[in-house]
């Protein structure tokens, strides 16, 4: 029994009156004394006969509605006489109405036979004030009654008219003799083969003898125009269907003829939506719905895509008991891999009921939905609620171990763990659920994961916040997974200097754990036991590979540290490798820069030995101050980076430094370093080594040229072919004796200027510093080069050197004169051309070569490019991006065309 509130109104007139039909009393809600009335009219069923028995005699009871959902309410009205009459001595009738919320009753449902007794029973005042709503209590729904009342006015007629109820009003002839009890039954039968949300929109009577158009089913003696007509005494009688109608009836057929019919009647009453008859595709679906838990345990099954709703709305409903426990497991497994983060509150509830037939694949899926979370390149950080969820069932180890282990299925993450960050969020997951120290990880199915993914496990140790103890705690527990531990964090941890062989071995067979290596003690501020093992690796490379330099470049880029002379190392092995440094920004900030200054010092102490990376240094420590120009802002940073400049020249006087007068010396003076004291003294420095390592000109042989001086040089500063003076000769070329090379002409070809390099190269080892004394033995012969010239003698010289089918030779000789041409040997406005050239030279090449390559994959359809040519093509790709990005600088780092010192 439910109980519910109603609004009511009596209709009628005052005995003796002689005044129309109107509402005599009513409650103040939910509606006016006239809106009342206005709901009377519209429902109106005509006039009443006067006879008291037979057909169409009172009572007459009246099924309908009012209002607009979300208020929408269930009216019922009882019309019948009374013992009163009008003042014309004729009798009256009183009508009593009452209205239901209708979100009162549908989640527990009532028959109209139900609020018929209610209404019935209720005596309603005819005079005094608007009174309070009235409480009713009807009956519960009984499906079986209804089941019973529904074979007892015939089941195909009862069917077939709810079906014609879709399609319009239905008119009940030949039952004037019925009872009112039974066109009741008959309107609840009806009705109940129906969604029980069409009672929003339901209108019935038990009789009428108007038009009664707002009645939707109705007990007449001849049927209304437009509508379909059904015989109250044709047992039997199939109603021919329309279509709706038709399809509907179907539905109803094959149902019952799996089920009985209170199960339908049951099913049917649940489906409490509001509908309206305009909606008629809903009584239709309601119906199909029937199989719908076992369609969605079929979708879970076959993991069909797409059918999350289905499964949530499922999961919500209580028809998820019409499945199987085991079959609810599959389910929510299906609901947990569509890796919707807002579905877990709905997923923690249902857990515990089918984690007994479902727990293997429910811990599957959620492995599955977090790994589809994790390993992306934008992370979704929500994945940590999955992880909540697995600890609070006490599931963290195997979900963990799940996730890791989802890096190497195939094809699970189109290589997405590559990403720093996805692996940086599964590092702070893992740190925030695991206790390293702890005896229940010790032989945990995550450290076995780990064991085979280390580029996650390094991850857990270069992010721990948590110094030196909590850093020593992961080592242990990721080495006692490990059959050769972890080299060199034990040393590290101990402050011990790290063995070269040590660094070596991680170099080759777990890059990514010497990667962790030195950014763990960048973190912990130890760097100095690491640093000197990381440059003795560099240095012992025959030849820095690109993919070493990427090495550098990344993890000393990405190394959070806070110790400034760990800074200051990192910058100096990072501008060795061709990368710019990332702290000496920070660094001219610092109260005081002198552990940054003492780090860089110490590093290039190191570096410079080897005479490759020294000039890589000074090049890139140039166009690191032309772009970042860290001496701006206030004297105490002009003053860090003179010094710091000094300090490096002056361990190594021997080396050209004159591209750095292109950016601190320059016309006119940059005035934040122009009035700095020691801004003299490293003035005079660059202005002695520019004058040590700029070519001396000899006078070519023969006549000096009208308006030349006998040095070369016009009388206006600029030689001959436009260049400007190199300023003093230096007190010694550092080349070869001229006497044995002989003179070049002015004009000498460049074939010529190629045999006469290639002659002084003959006796000299093949390095930079000699392929600098070589080419400038050509300039002092009398053969001034421009820029172009120089790049046309460099392919002269590789092509001399090519010996058969081997290049290697002729690529290390090209490469030795471009890089001397490149640091300033012929002077920097040469460098600038020759570069230029360079560039356009090597741009056409590599498209022209590409152009033949596409070719011949394109005309021959059974060829395939071997491996080492996409590795080679792979490195290719990397250098021209790298080269396109570097821009401001050109393309070997030198200063841009333009004003001097434009910084």
């Amino acid at each position: 029994m439910v109980q519910v509130t109603a609004g009511w109104a009596l209709s009628g007139k005052r005995p003796g009156s002689s005044d129309d039909y109107g509402v005599l009393n009513c409650s103040r809600e939910p509606f006016s004394k006239a809106s009342f009335g206005r709901i009377l009219r519209q429902y109106g069923l005509g006039t009443p006969p006067a006879h008291r028995t037979g057909e169409g005699a009172l009572p007459w009871v009246t099924v309908s509605w009012v209002g607009e959902a979300p208020d929408r309410y269930l009216g019922m009205s009882i019309e019948d006489w009374t013992e009163h009459r009008d003042g014309s001595g004729r009798p009256v009738a009183f009508t009593k109405y009452i209205c239901v919320p209708y979100r009162d009753v549908q989640a527990t449902p009532v028959s109209y036979a139900a609020l018929y007794r209610e209404l019935n029973r209720l005596e309603l005042p005819m005079d005094g004030p608007e009174g309070d709503l009235v409480t009713l209590s009807p009956s519960e729904y009984s499906a079986a009654d209804l089941a019973r009342d529904i074979d007892r006015f015939d089941r195909k007629k009862v069917m077939g008219t709810a079906a014609l109820l879709l399609d319009g009003r239905v008119d009940i002839v030949g039952a004037g003799e019925a009872s009112l009890q039974d066109r009741l039954a008959f309107l609840d039968a009806v009705a109940a083969l129906l969604p029980y949300g069409y009672r929003a929109d339901f209108t019935g009577a038990t009789w009428a003898t108007g038009s009664a158009n707002k009645i939707r089913l109705a007990f007449l003696r001849r049927a209304r125009d437009n509508a379909n007509e059904v015989g109250w005494r044709n047992q039997g009688e199939r109603i021919p269907p329309s279509p709706t109608a038709g399809h509907y009836l179907q539905w109803l057929d094959r149902l019952l003829s799996r089920r009985d019919l209170p199960w339908l009647v049951g099913y049917l009453a649940g489906g409490a939506e509001p509908c309206d008859f305009s909606d008629k595709r809903s009584a239709v679906q309601h119906l199909a719905d029937v199989e719908w838990p076992q369609q969605v345990a079929r979708y879970a099954e076959e993991r069909r895509q797409g059918k999350e709703e289905d499964a949530r709305r499922l999961l919500l409903s209580p028809r998820r008991d019409e499945i199987s426990p085991s079959a609810q497991g599959r389910v929510l497994a299906y609901l947990i891999r569509a890796a919707e983060p807002g579905d877990l509150k709905l997923i923690g509830e249902r857990w515990d009921q089918v984690a007994a037939t479902g727990g293997s694949e429910l811990i599957e899926a959620l492995v599955d939905a977090a790994a589809r979370l994790l390993w992306r390149e934008e992370p979704d950080k929500r994945v940590s609620d999955y992880v909540r969820l697995a600890r609070e069932r006490r599931l963290t180890d195997q979900f963990l171990a799940g996730v890791v282990e989802a890096l190497r299925v195939p094809g699970f993450t189109g290589g997405a763990a590559k990403h720093r960050a996805a692996l940086d969020m599964a590092a702070d997951l893992i740190r925030d659920h695991v206790d390293p120290s702890a005896p229940a990880w010790a032989n945990s199915k995550l450290l076995a994961e780990l064991t085979n993914e280390s580029r996650l496990a390094a991850r857990l140790l270069v992010a721990e916040p948590g110094g030196a103890d909590r850093v020593r705690a992961w080592v242990r527990w990721l080495g006692s997974g490990r059959s050769d531990a972890l080299p060199g964090f034990g040393e590290l941890l101990a402050g011990r200097e790290i063995s070269l062989k040590d660094f070596r071995g991680l170099m080759k067979g777990a890059p990514e754990w010497a990667a962790a290596l030195v950014q763990v003690a960048g973190r912990l501020g130890r760097l100095e036991p690491v640093m000197p093992a990381l440059i003795g690796w560099m240095k012992g490379q025959p030849e820095i590979s690109l993919a070493a330099r990427e090495f550098v470049k990344k993890t000393l880029s990405q190394m959070e540290s806070e110790e400034p002379g760990g800074w200051g190392a990192a910058d100096v092995v990072l501008l060795t490798v061709g990368a710019p440094c990332v702290h000496l920004k920070k660094a001219v900030l610092l109260p005081d820069p002198a552990t940054y200054h003492s780090g860089f010092v110490w590093a290039w102490q190191r570096v410079r030995q080897d005479r490759g990376m020294a000039a890589t240094f000074i090049r890139e420590l140039a166009s690191a101050l032309r772009d970042q120009r860290p001496w701006a802002g206030g004297p105490a940073r002009a003053d860090t980076v003179i010094n710091l400049v000094r300090a490096v020249i002056v361990e190594d006087e021997g080396l050209d430094w004159t591209i750095l007068r292109t950016v601190l010396d320059t016309e006119p003076s940059d005035p934040a370093l122009e009035g700095r004291p020691a801004f003299v003294e490293l003035r005079r420095l660059l202005r002695e080594n520019q004058g040590r390592f700029e070519p001396v000109f000899a006078p070519a042989l023969g006549a000096t040229p009208d308006g030349f001086t006998s040095d070369g040089y016009a009388s206006d500063g600029f030689a001959s072919d436009g260049m400007p003076p190199p300023g003093p000769p230096p007190p010694s070329l550092g080349a070869p004796a001229l006497e044995g090379l002989g003179r070049l002409a002015s004009d000498a070809d460049v074939d010529t200027v190629a045999d006469f390099y290639m002659r002084a190269m003959r006796p000299l080892e093949a390095n930079v510093a000699n392929a600098t004394a070589a080419i400038k033995a050509v300039a002092a012969a009398g053969r001034l080069l421009k820029g172009a010239e120089a790049h046309t003698v460099v392919l002269r010289v590789w092509g001399s050197n090519v010996d058969g089918s081997n290049y290697q030779w002729a690529d290390k000789q090209a490469r030795l004169l471009v890089e001397a041409i490149a640091q300033g040997a012929l002077g920097s406005a040469v460098a600038r051309d020759f570069a230029d050239a360079l560039a356009g030279h090597a741009s056409q090449e590599i498209s022209y070569q590409l152009r033949l390559l596409e070719a011949v994959s394109s005309h021959a359809p059974f060829w395939e490019m071997p491996p080492q040519v996409r590795t080679r093509l792979e490195e290719c790709k990397a250098t021209i991006e790298r080269l396109a990005k570097s821009g401001r600088g050109g393309l070997f780092g030198l200063g841009r065309r333009g004003k001097s010192g434009d910084g």
